[in-house]
């Protein structure tokens, strides 16, 4: 039962591609066959020279090894034309021709057997026409009609000779024979078939194989191209790595993050100039910049016409070339006055409008293009950079306000502080003036000596100093400046707001305790800030034990607590209930019925810029405490403040 044939080979192509291996197999065996023949032949007129008429034994052989060379002539002529597109039914006809003759040929010894009385000798005839027999079925049996044309003529006259003949030795000699032709014609058959299966199998195998071969190839392309897929997701993943680390540091200034950005997007791109460009008109500025070149600074513009920004500007998509002849526009690449072979940009926009161009360049051609995830990639930066100088500039402005919110803070609690900033100034006033008519009055009445007057003047002096002093304190406090961190002793600024402190007690009739170790380490902060945060806290200490019967005590104290000072204020008021605990640091969030809710809202904004921090915790007996905390000056650096000056906004 023959195999089913793979899909897309039909049965009519199989059979003649069957057919064909068989001729071609039929060939390939005959010269075989053929010299055999040619030996035997000669062997077997040799062994009957003297049994025979030798006229009969020379007609017999030279008709026998004609029809041979004929054989071996198209063999060799199938040879060299095999490549022909010549007819496979064409090649089998004339082998069967030739192998009929041959068989005829054979056949014809039926003249030598009845030519030849011996017994012996025609037994001999006998045993060469099966030997002959069995050696052409052997090398025919590829194509069974060249079998059968061969055999029969072959076989069947010597065998009706002999089956003729009176004798009975002779009869089944010739009965023998047929048996004998048939059993190799069915042998003949069966090998036939077996041989036909076996080439349509190898056929099949082949087409399988083949069909194996191209689907391994599609599998090998398929893995191929995931294999790219996977390495461009990688390079992703890298690239988005590189992206997160170069924006992620914590506490990093915004020029100091797209300056990290730039040196990120040089390594990654291969380039050796990095630039974030400001439009100003018709003209290009470069803000932020990471380059090798030396004729180039931050700050300096150039021509916006024809330029590679400006193409940048005009396209919807990152723009980008590996070399200069890549270029989309008709003029030269043209880019901070110098022709590059080697560009990546892309716009960025700031709240929705044009800013200018994050871009990369080098002088020279990049050794591969720029990948999809290259140009992903430089359209993330671009994003990002726009956000960044958004968020920058509201930052900008948000401290504007917060400073502006805090100045109106403090004249706020100026003018809260008005009636007893008066009392403490007239007091050195008035002893001024007592001091001078006592002076005058003795001087007039000539009973001044130099040693009463001079310490008079002394007092009138210190007590002018006092004036000048509070004045000062009163005129500091007010003004509206930049922050100034500066590296200082909590000791030190609590002395110099002592005279504010004294004048809160006084006023609200509080107790004051201070408990500040004078060997804490410095701190990094602005004095001034420090001093509005203190008096904030004092001041809601003193309005929220306005109504209490209790002693009214208020403890101020620092400690050293890791890498920072803890400063607290402790108050002996009523509390705050535990369900609003959390609350009172937020915006307008007040206990107060005539309060806005930002004095703590402010204080907290200005410890964080410092970088610390602000909570309150409930005493274990009466009260609150308020504790803010401030960097120790040797383990930290400058606070990173917002600043409008970082060439980020618009003119």
């Amino acid at each position: 039962m023959n195999a089913p044939a793979p899909a897309g080979l039909g049965d009519d192509f199989i059979s003649r591609r069957i057919d064909a291996q068989r001729v071609q197999l039929l060939y390939d065996q005959a010269p075989l066959g053929i010299v055999a023949n040619l030996m035997i032949a000669p062997v077997l007129t040799f062994l009957l020279w003297d049994e025979a008429p030798r006229s009969a034994l020379l007609i017999w052989l030279a008709l026998l090894e004609t029809t041979l060379v004929i054989r071996l002539i198209l063999v060799i002529i199938h040879q060299r034309r095999a490549a022909e597109a010549e007819k496979v039914e064409r090649w089998v006809e004339r082998y069967i021709w030739a192998c009929a003759a041959t068989g005829t040929c054979w056949g014809g010894c039926v003249f030598l057997l009845a030519l030849t009385p011996s017994l012996v000798h025609q037994m001999f005839i006998c045993l060469i026409l099966g030997g002959v027999l069995m050696g052409g079925i052997l090398t025919m049996t590829s194509v069974m009609t060249a079998c059968v044309a061969y055999a029969l003529p072959l076989v069947l006259p010597p065998a009706l000779w002999l089956l003729l003949q009176d004798d009975l030795m002779r009869a089944v000699m010739g009965f023998t024979g047929v048996l004998y032709l048939l059993l190799a014609l069915g042998t003949a058959h069966r090998y036939h078939r077996v041989l036909s299966q076996a080439l349509r199998l190898a056929l099949e195998n082949l087409e399988l194989a083949r069909s194996y071969a191209r689907v391994q190839e599609q599998t090998e392309r398929a893995n191929r191209h995931l294999a790219e897929q996977q390495a461009a997701l990688q390079d992703s993943v890298e690239a988005l790595r590189e992206f997160y680390r170069s924006i992620s540091a914590p506490r990093r200034h915004a020029g100091d993050q797209i300056q990290t950005l730039l040196a990120m997007g040089c390594q990654r791109f291969g380039a050796g100039t990095g630039i974030l460009a400001r439009i100003d008109g018709d003209r290009y500025e470069i803000v932020q910049m990471i380059s090798s070149r030396h004729d180039l600074a931050q700050g300096e513009s150039f021509s916006l016409v024809e330029s590679c920004c400006q193409h940048t500007l005009r396209a919807r998509q990152p723009v980008a070339f590996d070399r200069g002849s890549a270029w989309p526009a008709r003029q030269p690449s043209r880019h901070l006055r110098l022709t590059v072979e080697t560009y990546l940009g892309a716009a960025v926009q700031v709240g929705g409008q044009p800013f200018g161009t994050l871009n990369f360049s080098d002088a020279r051609p990049r050794p591969s293009p720029f990948a999809a995830v290259d140009l992903e990639l430089i359209q993330l930066m671009a994003q990002w950079v726009g956000a960044i100088i958004d968020q920058d500039r509201a930052a900008a402005a948000a401290q504007r306000q917060h400073a502006l919110l805090a100045h109106a803070s403090r004249l706020n609690t100026l003018g809260e502080m008005a009636s007893g900033l008066a009392h403490e100034i007239n007091q050195p006033i008035t002893a001024i003036a007592l001091y001078t008519e006592t002076c005058l009055a003795r001087l007039h009445a000539g009973q001044a000596q130099p040693k009463e007057v001079r310490e008079t003047l002394e007092k009138i002096a210190a007590q002018s100093v006092r004036t000048n002093t509070i004045i000062q304190q009163i005129r500091h406090f007010a003004r509206q400046s930049k922050p100034q961190y500066l590296t200082v002793r909590i000791k030190d600024l609590f002395e110099d707001i002592a005279d504010f402190l004294r004048l809160e007690m006084r006023r609200n009739r509080l107790q004051f305790h201070q408990r500040i170790n004078p060997n804490l380490p410095p701190v990094l902060a602005d004095p001034l800030q420090f001093q509005q945060v203190v008096l904030n806290l004092i001041r809601n200490a003193a309005d929220a034990m306005s109504a209490s019967e209790e002693p009214r005590i208020i403890t101020v104290f620092a400690r050293h607590v890791g890498d920072t000072v803890e400063i607290g204020v402790k108050d002996t008021g009523p509390g705050v209930a535990p369900d609003i605990l959390n609350q009172v640091l937020n915006p307008f969030f007040t206990t107060k019925p005539d309060g806005l809710g930002l004095g703590l809202s402010i204080s907290q904004s200005i410890v964080e810029a410092h970088g610390g921090r602000l909570w309150a915790t409930p005493n274990p007996g009466p009260g609150i405490t308020f504790h803010f905390s401030l960097p120790v000056a040797s383990r930290v650096t400058t606070p990173e403040r917002l600043s409008g000056d970082l060439s980020l906004e618009a003119n």
